[in-house]
Order: structure tokens, then sequence, then C-alpha cells
């Protein structure tokens, strides 16, 4: 399985899982969306996870509104 890891606007990383071309978002206990404040949190956070591999995606409103 593979991790990513989204740049959301407002400084926060959304993590999911992604296997076989479907991504599901990881949720905290409360079952809301696990969010992190820093990329280094993240990576902190999953460290020794066993993920395959991670990749980071950054998303912005202009690639929102140019259709991307």
């Amino acid at each position: 399985m593979n991790l990513l890891i989204e740049s959301v606007e407002g400084g926060i990383y959304l993590a999911y899982n992604v296997q076989n071309q479907t991504r599901s978002l990881i949720l905290n206990e409360h079952k809301s969306p696990l969010k992190f404040a820093s990329l280094c949190e993240a990576r902190d956070h999953f460290r020794g996870e066993g993920y395959s591999s991670a990749k980071l995606v950054h998303l912005n409103a202009s690639d929102e509104m140019c259709g991307e």
C-alpha cells in the first residue's frame, strides 16, 4: 500500500492510503480526516508504518479554477 499526502490551502496536509488506483482518506479515532500542520508532522506520524512509497501532492485554488 502507498501513502499520499495532499497539501491543501491553509497549511493543512491530509493523508490517504492508495491501493490499485483507489485512494481512501485516513481518518482519526473520531472518524474525522487525519490532518497535519506540516509535512514533517505527517512524516513523523507515518514513520515505520511500512508503506511501499509516499507521494506529496500540492493543491491550490488556481488548479481548481483552471479545471486541473
